[in-house]
This record gives structure tokens, sequence and C-alpha cells, in this order.
């Protein structure tokens, strides 16, 4: 793997993002499968997925652990934050809206970040992701206007938040250079965690249900957050964007396959557009670039 990311670092990139993405497809599924209060099961993603981490990073890069003024200077204690109210907003989301709606909206992350960057570091914003902003969102107001009646308004609401924490995530990153971050984010899922913990309502579990919390918590979310994170530092965003819509794609249709959670028309309606809309903005990037005369 080593030898790819020095002999061909695109094809490394993508080959990461896509090992990234495709562990992350099943996750909406098995939190489906897990049941009961999402807010019980945060507190298990977070202490799991950040002990997996930093026990990573200490057994196989020892060596690129922060500094001690790095652990909580300002940019670290962002991404201590936003990983943190990641946790707790995705799991909320899941608690009261569809899985459909929870990571169609997501979609929008990448447009939440042009739209930070432009506020917080000054960085233009083109016309063509000016009309794709409108649209994306355009697409959100389609998928919550089919959510009203259906109590999961709210729900809605903590994907937008999710999405929020993911692109702050993202503009704090890109001042961040190849600076390892992974002990922040281990240290924002634990911390996710224990926030949850005062209000979860956690009840008996299955061994089954042990056994599924474990491959989410413990397999699925530091595995997919340790090959993401590579992405970004070998292929241009739009790339990478366009890799990580097959979460966007397949989560909803895995949920709706299994268990029969059908997203709505409305909801089909407006991911179609936030979907199309990605697509053709990533592909219209990605040729730039290639083409840059």
């Amino acid at each position: 793997m080593m030898a790819l990311s020095q002999r061909n670092p695109q094809a490394f990139g993508v080959l990461v993002t896509l090992a990234g993405v495709m562990i992350f497809v099943p996750d909406a599924l098995l939190m489906r499968l897990i049941g009961g209060d999402m807010l019980a099961l945060a507190v298990w993603r977070g202490l799991l997925a950040g002990g997996v981490l930093i026990l990573g990073n200490l057994l196989l890069a020892p060596a690129t652990l922060p500094q001690r003024g790095e652990w909580f200077d300002r940019k670290g204690l962002l991404i201590i934050g936003l990983n943190a109210a990641g946790v707790l907003s995705w799991c909320s989301a899941m608690q009261y809206t569809s899985a459909a709606n929870a990571l169609l909206v997501l979609a929008i992350a990448p447009f939440l970040a042009a739209l930070l960057s432009y506020v917080l570091l000054k960085e233009r914003i083109d016309r063509a992701t000016g009309l794709a902003i409108a649209l994306v969102f355009a697409g959100v107001l389609i998928i919550a206007s089919g959510s009203l009646g259906h109590g999961r308004l709210l729900g809605d609401a903590f994907a937008l938040l999710n999405a929020f924490t993911i692109a702050g995530y993202y503009v704090t990153l890109r001042t961040t250079g190849r600076r390892n971050m992974l002990p922040h984010l281990a240290l924002g899922s634990t911390l996710g965690g224990l926030l949850a913990l005062p209000v979860a309502d956690f009840e008996p579990v299955t061994g089954t249900q042990a056994l599924l919390i474990l491959l989410s918590g413990a397999v699925i979310l530091p595995g997919a957050v340790g090959l993401l994170i590579l992405g970004p530092r070998y292929l241009p965003a739009p790339e990478v964007t366009m890799i990580t819509l097959l979460e966007v794609i397949l989560g909803p249709l895995l949920v709706w396959a299994v268990i029969g959670e059908n997203p709505g028309q409305l909801t089909l309606i407006g991911g179609a557009v936030i979907v199309a809309t990605v697509v053709l903005h990533a592909m219209r990037r990605l040729s730039l670039v290639e083409s840059p005369g």
C-alpha cells in the first residue's frame, strides 16, 4: 500500500477513499438493526471508536502523535469539538428521521464547507458553486417538506447540524496541512460518547445486538474514518466528494432492501436533486483540475 502511494498517489487515494466509503455503507443499517435509543448507541460508538483510533495510532504510528502543545491548541480543540458534536447529531438524526433523510442531507456538507470557507477563509465562491449551493438547499427543503406531518423534521434538523459539523471539520483540516489529527478525532469521539451518557436510555441488549454494537463502534466507525482522512491528501476534493456519494446512495437503498424503511417520494425527489447537483458539480470541478489551461 505504501509503495502504491508513492508510485501512483491518485490510485492510492481512490483506493483508500473507496475502501472507507464501502466500510461506511452498512453503518445506517446496523444502527437500525441494533435499535433502541440512539443516544445510548452514541455512548458505545463514541467510546469504542475513540479507543480504537487512539490505540491504532499508538501501535502503528506513535511518532505521529501530537506534540505537547498540539493536543489542545485552537485547531485541535476545534476538531475535538466538531467530532463530538458529529457523534451526537448523527445518532440524534437516526433517532428522529429516516436513514435516507439523514444520509441524503449529509451530501450538502461540501457546499456548506464552501460557504464556511468563504466566511472564515475569504475563499471566493464562483457562480457555478453558488448555483450548486442553492440547488442542494432546495433538495433539502424538498426532503424536509416530506417530513412535515411525519414527525421527522427534528431528525432532519439534526442531520443538517451533522452536515455543518462535517463541513467545519473539512474547513479546519484544510488549515492543518499534513498534521496528524487522528488523535483529536479519537478524543472527539470519546467526548461525544461521554456527553450522550447523561441523556442516554440504556436497555438490556441481546448477544446479537452487542456484536452489532461492537462492529459498529469498534470496526466500521474507526476503520472508515481512518481511511477517509487519508483520501483528501491524494485526491482533489471533487473526486473525494464523488466517491463518498456512494454511501449516500447505497446506504438508504440497503436499509430499504433489508428492513423495508421506505424513504418516501419527496425524499427520493429531494435526494435526486442533491445527488445530481453534487455529481455535476464534481464533474465540472474535475474537468477544471485535469485541464487547467
